[in-house]
């Protein structure tokens, strides 16, 4: 004869259903894009080309002007000169099309752009009607043109922008930027910059050893608790890390004042660079003043 527990029927629980994935899961996958987009952006910056060989002051400098200036152009060629001249310069520095055209880098452009779509209406900006729209409303030229100025001028400041990223490498960047006015801003941002991918990567680990240890999926309250935990345990370790770098430091040296291994000298590339920002800056002010001034858009 048989027990009578095995003879008793049972009665299964179901499998539990799987969560698609939480907002850790996708702060993982964002914490892996940003070390994958500033490697890649070392990357770029490492490779041999007419930008990478000039000195970060010069390019610091030039973007800068050339930024400032985009300001001062109110129509839409003169824009698209100067950021033509920027992709230029980004092309003859082997940095290819699809790289400064990557979806990734264009998100504010698209959110400044999305923020400027209402200025087209008649409501916020009246003038001549180009489309009518139901409830009186229609898309004004002057509307339309002052969004697509505005949305172009952010484009070509987020190309400048690109252009020094992806053509120096972040420590010459604070390099160029460092004087005795900036030097303790300057000085946060390295070690910050130096230090923040370690963190991510600690996170990230801590996010992987939990999920391979566990077997059922937590509920939200314990999933809060462990992110809190979590919190704590990598601020403790953070502090306890600048601490020891610091001792580091004074270990080897350091008193308030950074070395620097490699100085750079100017040189003739750095003169022809510049000649060419300032010939591309005044003609893009000619062709917006001069010539675009007394046209209607």
């Amino acid at each position: 004869m048989l027990p009578e527990w095995i003879s008793e029927q049972t009665h299964p629980r179901p499998a539990p259903i799987r969560r698609r994935s939480g907002h850790l899961s996708r702060s993982l996958r964002d914490m892996a894009r940003v070390m994958e987009d500033a490697i890649f952006c070392e990357q770029s910056a490492r490779r041999p080309g007419f930008l990478q060989r000039l000195d970060a002051r010069v390019k610091l400098l030039s973007v800068l002007a050339l930024a400032v200036g985009a300001t001062f152009l109110h129509h839409l060629p003169s824009l698209l000169m100067l950021g033509a001249f920027a992709i230029a310069a980004l092309l003859v520095s082997r940095v290819s099309l699809r790289t400064v055209f990557s979806p990734s880098w264009w998100v504010m452009p698209a959110l400044f752009a999305l923020v400027a779509v209402p200025s087209v209406l008649s409501v916020f900006v009246p003038g001549e009607a180009l489309i009518r729209l139901p409830w009186g409303l229609s898309v004004t030229r002057q509307g339309a043109a002052s969004a697509a100025v505005l949305v172009t001028r952010i484009a070509v400041g987020m190309t400048l922008a690109l252009m020094l990223a992806l053509t120096t490498r972040w420590q010459e960047v604070l390099r160029a930027a460092y004087t005795s006015v900036t030097a303790p801003f300057v000085l946060v941002a390295t070690m910050m910059y130096r230090y923040v991918f370690v963190l991510l990567r600690v996170a990230e680990n801590m996010h992987l050893a939990r999920r391979a240890r566990t077997i059922v999926p937590l509920d939200a309250a314990q999933e809060r608790r462990w992110v809190g935990g979590r919190v704590g345990a990598l601020f403790l370790r953070s502090r306890r890390l600048s601490e020891q770098v610091y001792s580091a430091m004074l270990a080897r040296g350091y008193r308030g004042e950074p070395k620097v291994l490699v100085r750079h000298e100017l040189g003739v590339k750095e003169a022809a660079w510049v000649l060419l920002c300032a010939a591309a800056l005044a003609g893009a002010l000619v062709l917006d003043r001069a010539v675009l001034g007394g046209m209607r858009w």
